[in-house]
């Protein structure tokens, strides 16, 4: 199944009035996010070696994209290997999803690193001979406010609507 193909799958499984951070979801889900938080916080990158798919993408907080396997590595072995050891809380975990395609949520807060930060994240999950991988990872801020009464900078108008033509 291709990533377009599992976004949309997953795109159709969530909806406006998300279920509580309490609701069952999905158990498998569930577990393995918390493997990826124990990973992350025990700096082992020999998970992610074997969790990340190898179309994985993985947008950072501030934006910055990195697309592939490979590129992801690099960026949690950069991550991993500072003097500052990050380390990562994460709550309100919900998922989601259908057959071999899922979807987590949750809310994280990173510490130990000279710029700790509350966000939110947003993880897809791709499931093949039985195995789950991570094919998506985006990060937002907490806090990130959209501006009011004008575009973004950089932002692009929609077009105008064309009249139809009969």
């Amino acid at each position: 199944m291709s990533l377009l193909a599992v976004g949309l799958l997953v795109a159709q499984q969530v909806t406006p009035n998300a279920p509580p951070a309490s609701a069952p979801g999905r158990p498998e889900i569930v577990a393995e996010v918390d493997r990826g938080l124990r990973a992350y916080n025990a700096q082992d990158l020999a998970y992610y070696q074997s969790a990340l798919a190898a179309e994985a993408f993985y947008i950072a907080d501030d934006g910055a994209l990195f697309a592939g396997k490979e590129r992801v590595l690099q960026l949690f072995t950069r991550l991993f290997t500072r003097a500052q050891k990050p380390h990562l809380e994460i709550a309100d975990v919900v998922t989601g999803g259908q057959g071999d395609s899922g979807w987590a949520r949750f809310n994280w807060t990173l510490t130990g690193t000279e710029r700790a930060r509350p966000g939110v994240a947003t993880v897809l999950f791709q499931r093949s001979d039985g195995v789950w991988q991570v094919v998506s990872i985006q990060n937002t801020a907490k806090g990130h406010a959209m501006r009011t009464g004008g575009s973004s900078p950089g932002a692009s108008p929609a077009p105008s609507p064309k009249p139809h033509e009969h």
